[in-house]
């Protein structure tokens, strides 16, 4: 799996509520893409409109949002009224709304992780767990010239596990591959890595480039990231670059 896709059919018996973001990050944690596949609000509302809107943008692996039909006389829903055009076609203040939301986010120029093709991880985390903030990144490596540099950062966790993310980044001049060693101050399990090869386990981990991200131009960047059993430790990053 590497995709799970929402319905958002929301009416007055099934109303758009604020942990909305937390569903979408949920899935997110579990290494996969998420996609807003049926999306229509009775009424049209534009608050509740930009609220998903900025709900999807807020959460990296929400890569998509479709609207379930574009006037509201083609929708199954018709008499709701829930599109963002009218049924003359004329936009409505929710479309505004959207463009609006979409507009004001700024643009992520990382490049997208391969997504993981490994089983689900065991545990899973609990179907609503409460995201962690982001919070500050490992103590890291500064890319040196010839050679480069890595940081983590905790993305999400959650009781018994927690999702982080690896920027490596080239030095003064370009490379054609690159290894991130860590060590940990506590013993995480890792479960599931993408965008990189991993190697070693407990204490002392070992992460190398894939195929396609090996090669980066001079002060370049790339990611990748894993799942992990246990609690998000302190870890030292070293990068070692080809």
């Amino acid at each position: 799996i590497d995709c799970v896709g929402l319905q958002g059919h929301f009416n007055s018996g099934s109303a758009y509520n604020s942990n909305y973001r937390t569903t979408i990050s949920s899935f997110a944690a579990l290494g996969v893409d998420v996609a807003i596949t049926e999306l229509d609000v009775e009424g049209a509302s534009s608050t509740t409109y930009a609220n998903i809107v900025n709900d999807c943008l807020a959460v990296s692996r929400c890569v998509g949002i479709t609207v379930w039909g574009v006037r509201d006389s083609d929708s199954w829903r018709s008499s709701q009224t829930p599109l963002l055009f009218d049924g003359n076609g004329n936009k409505k203040a929710a479309y505004t709304s959207v463009l609006n939301a979409l507009n004001a986010a700024v643009p992520d120029t990382s490049p997208s992780p391969t997504p993981p093709v490994s089983p689900s991880p065991s545990p899973s985390p609990s179907p609503s767990p409460s995201p962690t903030p982001p919070v500050s990144p490992s103590p890291g490596t500064s890319p040196q010239p010839g050679g480069c540099g890595a940081t983590m950062r905790t993305v999400n966790s959650w009781p018994g596990g927690f999702q982080s993310e690896v920027t490596v980044t080239a030095g003064s001049s370009a490379v054609n591959g690159w290894t991130v060693n860590w060590s940990w101050s506590g013993s995480p399990s890792i479960t599931q890595v993408w965008g990189g090869l991993k190697s070693g386990s407990g204490a002392s981990v070992s992460v190398r480039n894939e195929s396609w991200n090996g090669t980066l131009p001079a002060n370049g960047t790339t990611t990748f990231g894993f799942l992990a059993n246990g609690s998000a430790e302190t870890a030292t990053l070293t990068c070692s670059a080809s």
